[in-house]
């Protein structure tokens, strides 16, 4: 299998000025390049740069893909929009890393397998998990706990150490969320049985725009002045991170450890495994019923049936006449009397001779299976 990478990145908060792109241009000259995304794709060689440096510098999202398992997402958020006191313990580092790079907070989360990809159509794209930053500058910390399951799930977090904070809503993701968890390839039982006691979104619309409401006037002020001087402010999502913030629901019962999560996952897998493994068996019976009451009643018109093929074959209806030739065979099969099909096959093999296609196919369909 060839090398194949894939590196993509974004600006958001601001488009790319004419020198910026013409520095990046010197470092690809084949890079697809606008004044908000950069984007190449690798057969050999690598990106001549720093995927960390050009995240720093010009943008604020990065996706990576390469074919022999490895999967990486950064974030650069504004370090003056986020609580980094609060994020800080679901970046334990490994998988999920949170570093400061001057007024910039960078979120970086890797997902590494040993099983090779043959290509990228099955992961999310960058625009599809763009959003999820998005949602973490409106001080929704479900990403951030994500995060941490990823970093758990790679072995970064000892078993005795307890989770952080569990953040509402986990049962229900958004879609960015889930094309988050789908592109780290996060473990589903991991991530239900850390879900479980999670409650609903407590960002009710009612209680955000009643909170607003009861906020004292020079509060209210203060907003105002920063829309004012801060043009470029997104007003609602900081009003949501306040809102956020001082609007917790209270905790009922005491963090878990890693190994108590570890043990709930492993209970939901085998409870699904066996779940899957009773609905795999009765749909094995099912067809096997159908199939023999099929067979029944092919049984009861079989001279009927070799005429009916016969004439299939004759007019080059080979697709209704291999299939009822497979029929024909596997009812022989089970009732004992393979040489009776072989003999009677082959008679109207000679009478057919002339239908080399049909036969062709035939040859094709019994010739053994090479695995």
């Amino acid at each position: 299998m060839s090398e194949y990478q894939w590196y993509e990145f974004v600006a958001l908060d601001r488009p790319l000025t004419p020198k910026q792109m013409a520095e990046l241009r010197a470092i690809s000259t084949r890079a697809d390049i606008t004044p908000t995304r950069f984007w190449n794709e690798y057969q050999w060689g690598n990106l001549k740069a720093d995927p960390a440096k050009l995240l720093e510098r010009y943008f604020d999202a990065h996706l990576y893909f390469a074919n022999w398992g490895t999967r990486r997402l950064m974030l650069r958020l504004p370090a003056a929009r986020v609580d980094r006191k609060q994020l800080h313990p679901y970046f334990p580092g490994g998988a999920a890393r949170m570093t400061e790079a001057g007024e910039r907070v960078v979120l970086e989360l890797v997902s590494e397998t040993e099983e090779p990809e043959d290509d990228f159509t099955s992961g999310a794209s960058l625009s599809s998990l763009v959003p999820v930053r998005n949602e973490l500058l409106r001080g929704d910390l479900r990403a951030a706990y994500l995060a941490w399951l990823l970093a758990v799930e790679a072995g970064d977090v000892e078993d005795d150490e307890t989770e952080p904070p569990l953040p509402p809503g986990l049962r229900e993701l958004s879609a960015p969320l889930q094309a988050m968890v789908g592109f780290l390839r996060l473990d589903g039982d991991l991530l239900s049985a850390a879900a479980e006691p999670s409650g609903a979104e407590p960002e009710d619309a009612d209680a955000l725009r009643a909170w607003v409401g009861a906020l004292p006037a020079r509060t209210k002020d203060q907003w105002l002045r920063r829309a004012v001087d801060e043009p470029e402010l997104a007003l609602g999502a900081e009003l949501r991170r306040a809102f956020r913030a001082r609007v917790k629901a209270k905790a009922t019962r005491a963090p878990r450890t890693v190994a108590e999560l570890r043990a709930a996952a492993e209970e939901r897998r085998a409870k699904r495994e066996r779940a899957e493994a009773l609905r795999a068996e009765r749909s094995r019976k099912a067809a096997e019923a159908a199939r023999t009451k099929q067979l029944d009643a092919l049984a009861r018109r079989l001279d009927a049936a070799w005429s009916e093929l016969e004439a299939l074959v004759a007019k080059s209806a080979h697709d209704e006449a291999l299939k009822l030739a497979i029929d024909l065979r596997d009812l022989a099969a089970r009732d004992g009397t393979s040489a009776g099909f072989a003999e009677r096959f082959e008679a109207m093999r000679k009478r057919q001779s002339r239908r080399r296609g049909f036969f062709d196919r035939w040859k094709r369909e019994n010739a053994p299976r090479r695995w």
